[in-house]
């Protein structure tokens, strides 16, 4: 398989258009001890929750503190095995979620304060035959240790909340979590207080980090946002301004990558990825938007780091929240990463 190919199944995202071949990649790269091997099918619940884990994708592996792993998931694919109706619309969580070796988040999760995965999150919608959730992230070992991360699965929806019917999904064969490590790696997640709301026409600036890439002269950054269409009444209440006259919101999101000086001082040109667009129905609500950006430290022009924003366009309809901060087990909304290769 050639090594582009190979690196945009780690990383799920589009290439950056200046990047259009790579020759030699570090790490290695660990797939799940057994890939699912067949279907994984599973119940819809009212509410977001219970996790359902997906069987085989569990990656078991012993790190020194502060050691770091590049995790993502591929080849899941969602979809739904009861009929749904052209009202039946279904949340859907796909989760990384780490814990102790020999255990799960909810029997020996790590401690507390710990951040411990990230997630994927959009409706499904009856006009879908299927989706391809896909997450991203780093674990970074609290401590010398053992450590299993798996994927778990929640979908929800309240067409199911009074018990008279049953709803049932399905995993397909062959989803995985796979792991790296790499000469560099570092993550960030966006914090409660940045979270915002995306007005009409306007363009923010939201998760910044500085990255300071060692090791390899490749470099992926990836940026992926949890994003929710602000409708008319809408159960959030940092989710203000929608009205009836629109049917969700049209965005665009991209990477900007200003590389800089030790001190902070802006050192050459922004290095941008590939604007993608999104479209945000009222009956889709919630949306992961991910965002890959592929540089080289050529393209640093001689300095030493770069700072990696996530650029959030609004271009029709209502607002939209960029949810920030973490939900139950500690698990990223929007958040970001990097890694040398």
């Amino acid at each position: 398989m050639r090594l582009r190919s190979r690196l945009a199944a780690r990383l799920g995202g589009m290439f950056a258009a200046s990047v259009l071949a790579l020759t030699g990649l570090m790490g290695t790269a660990t797939p799940a001890q057994a890939a699912l091997t067949e279907p994984f099918d599973y119940q819809v619940t009212p509410k977001a929750g219970p996790y359902r884990d997906i069987p085989g994708t569990e990656v078991t592996f012993t790190a020194a503190a502060g050691e770091r792993s590049y995790l993502w998931s591929r080849n899941v694919v969602l979809s739904n095995v009861t009929e749904l109706g052209e009202d039946d619309w279904l949340g859907t969580t796909l989760s990384i979620r780490c814990a102790y070796a020999g255990g799960t988040p909810e029997t020996a999760p790590l401690p507390a304060g710990v951040e411990a995965g990230a997630y994927w999150a959009a409706n499904y919608l009856p006009t879908e035959t299927s989706q391809s959730p896909i997450v991203r992230w780093v674990f970074i070992a609290p401590e010398q240790g053992t450590y299993t991360c798996r994927l778990s699965v929640t979908s929800y929806s309240s067409i199911v909340a009074d018990g008279s019917r049953q709803v049932t999904m399905r995993i397909g064969a062959g989803a995985e979590l796979a792991r790296a490590g790499y000469p560099y790696a570092a993550r960030w997640t966006l914090l409660q207080e940045s979270e915002r709301v995306v007005g009409a026409g306007s363009t923010v600036t939201t998760l910044g980090y500085t990255v300071t890439p060692t090791g390899a002269d490749r470099i992926a950054v990836v940026q992926d946002a949890a994003l929710t269409t602000c409708k008319a009444n809408s159960p959030y209440e940092s989710c203000s301004g929608g009205t009836t006259a629109y049917d969700g919101t049209h965005l665009q999101t991209w990477i900007e990558a200003q590389p800089q000086n030790p001190d902070g001082t802006r050192c050459g040109a922004p290095k941008t990825s590939t604007a993608a667009t999104w479209r945000i129905s009222n009956a889709r609500h919630h949306q992961a938007a991910v965002n890959t950006l592929y540089l080289t430290t050529a393209d640093l022009g001689g300095c030493s780091q770069l700072r990696v924003s996530l650029k959030v366009k609004h271009t029709w309809g209502n607002p939209v929240l960029i949810h920030a901060g973490h939900v139950a087990g500690h698990i990223a909304r929007t958040h970001g990463l990097a890694f040398t290769y």
